[in-house]
This record gives structure tokens, C-alpha cells and sequence, in this order.
């Protein structure tokens, strides 16, 4: 029987030259970041991390420098699915790096095929019995997400090779809505486009128990079929926080125990909480009480921690 698995999720960490960027706290993203490493490091039992996009912002040549100074630092196994921040076409902006060029250098991994939008997937053996597979949501010319059919197609291949292992699915974009207003104009591009589609090639096969995603900035936890669908918040957004989730093996399936870690101290978090607020995000989702934006990107209780089982 497969060991225990233990990792951690780490999503929209927006290294930026700004002050503040989409409601997080640009000038802060090196030092929480740093912070969250520390920590990782500190994890004798953790197995890898995997990070779901949007490491940069601006995808500026500073920016990449600041990120990769703090990921050196990080003495665990790491895996990157892209977001549509890592790399940008901006004419403002004449040396920031483009999608192709900025993905290789964050992961090289990922430079062969040349990493256009829909191209930077991948599928990787963990340990024997556990894959991890990363796709790309990423659109070349918006930031709404999809997976177009030649990357779903490999999908469905890919699914049928490892049909008897425990796969895990991280893609930046989320599959399916968060909420109702994920149904409005502006606020659709924060799902895949065609999310029901690759949740009906993931729910064939059973093997397929979790799917992290990032994009939204917020945390949400749902039972989707046999699969755990997992959201995590901008790692330097208001909760500021990452998870770390364990999978325990059982004869009737997996248990799988998931906690957020904060890395902003009391200060911090009340300086990202009052940026979130004020932000025109936040009174796009609900002028009347902004603060009901925050509520929503911490989540429930629920949406924080999770402890059951799947079969």
C-alpha cells in the first residue's frame, strides 16, 4: 500500500515592482514568501510543494529575480503550473518577459516544448502509485482560463496510463464556480472557461482524488464526485496563508487532512485585510459591504480545514 503523503499548496504569490497588485501586498510578496519557506523547510515529513501560478506579476526581469532569490532558498521538491501573471505583453512595460520566455525560467523543466498558452502541462511520478499532473489554463490573449482539446485529449491519455495510481490534478484556473457570482460578466474569468468538460474526463477515472487550484484569491473546499476540489488564496492576499494537506492510505480510500497556514504576522494580516477591502475588487463583489469580499477570500471554517475520507 502507498505511504502516507504529505505536501504543501502554495498559489498566487504576485512577486511584484508595484506597491499593491490585485488586492495583494506587492511590496510584502518577497517577505511572505520568504516566510512560508522558512516554514516549508522547517517540514522533516513534507514530500513536495506545488505552486499554482501567478509567482509574478508585472513578469518584469526584477521581479523574476526577486522570486527565484527566495525559491533557491527552498529545500523541498517543488512543482510550478503557470498563470496567466507569468508572463505578460504589456507595451508599457517593454522588458517584461513573455509567456514563453518567463515559464522556462521560473521551471526548466518546462522550456522543451516551447511553453506558449495551453503547452506548459506535464505529468510526474512522485513516488511509485502517486502522479501529479499539471495542466495549463493559461489563454494567450485574456486571463480567463481553459483547457483547449489538444491538452484535454492528452489529459484523457494520460489518465488511462496511470489508471491504477493516486493522481493529483493542480491547474491555475478553477473548474468549476466558487459562487453565484462567478456567473457575471468579469467575474467568469476567474473559472475555466470549459471547466465541466475536464471535470468529466477527471470524474472517468477514479483514481483522480484531489485538484488544487489558485486564481480566485480565495479559499474553498468541495466535494466534487469521488474528488476534493481545493482553492487556496493568494499566498500574499488577505488570509495570507498556504496549505499543507496529508493523505493517509485506508482499505476504503484515502483520508486526507488539509490545514492553512498564515504567514503574516498580526500586522501584516490587518494591513492586507484593510488593502482587500478598499480594493475595487471588493466593491465589485458587494458595494454596499466590501468586507464581505474578505469573508469570502478567507472562506468558512470548512474551507479552511478538512479532515475525511474519499473512496
Amino acid at each position: 500500500m502507498t505511504a502516507s503523503l504529505y505536501f504543501a499548496h502554495v498559489t498566487d504569490i504576485h512577486i511584484t515592482d508595484r506597491r499593491e497588485t490585485w488586492s495583494t501586498l506587492g511590496e510584502e510578496a518577497p517577505h511572505l514568501f520568504r516566510v512560508c519557506v522558512e516554514q516549508l523547510n522547517r517540514l522533516e515529513e513534507l514530500d513536495f510543494v506545488l505552486i499554482t501560478g501567478d509567482v509574478l506579476d508585472m513578469a518584469t526581469p526584477s521581479e523574476l529575480e526577486r522570486f527565484l532569490a527566495v525559491l533557491s532558498e527552498l529545500r523541498k521538491p517543488w512543482h510550478f503550473t503557470p498563470g496567466n501573471h507569468d508572463g505578460f505583453i504589456d507595451p508599457d512595460r517593454p522588458t517584461a518577459y513573455k509567456p514563453h520566455e518567463a515559464v522556462p525560467l521560473i521551471d526548466p523543466r518546462m522550456a522543451s516544448p516551447t511553453p506558449e498558452a495551453q503547452r506548459a502541462y506535464w505529468s510526474r511520478s512522485i513516488r511509485p502509485g502517486v502522479r501529479l499532473i499539471g495542466l495549463d489554463s493559461r489563454l494567450p490573449d485574456n486571463w480567463n482560463g481553459e483547457i483547449n482539446a489538444a491538452q484535454l485529449a492528452w489529459l484523457e491519455a494520460e489518465l488511462r496510463a496511470c489508471h491504477d495510481e493516486l493522481v493529483i490534478v493542480g491547474v491555475h484556473h478553477p473548474l468549476h464556480r466558487l459562487g453565484p457570482h462567478n456567473t457575471r460578466p468579469w467575474w467568469s474569468n476567474f473559472i475555466c472557461d470549459n471547466g465541466a468538460e475536464v471535470e468529466r474526463v477527471l470524474g472517468q477515472h477514479p483514481g483522480v482524488k484531489l485538484v488544487l487550484a489558485g486564481h480566485h484569491h480565495a479559499n474553498q473546499i468541495r466535494r466534487r464526485g469521488g474528488r476534493l476540489h481545493v482553492n487556496t488564496a493568494a499566498l500574499t492576499g488577505y488570509p495570507c496563508t498556504y496549505r499543507l494537506i496529508r493523505m493517509t492510505p485506508r482499505s476504503s480510500g484515502w483520508r486526507i487532512q488539509i490545514e492553512s497556514r498564515p504567514v503574516a504576522d498580526e500586522a501584516l494580516r490587518k494591513k492586507a485585510y484593510d488593502a482587500l477591502i478598499h480594493s475595487k475588487t471588493a466593491h465589485r463583489f458587494n458595494p454596499d459591504d466590501p468586507s464581505s469580499w474578505a469573508a469570502f477570500c478567507e472562506g468558512r471554517i470548512e474551507d479552511q480545514t478538512f479532515e475525511g475520507e474519499l473512496s
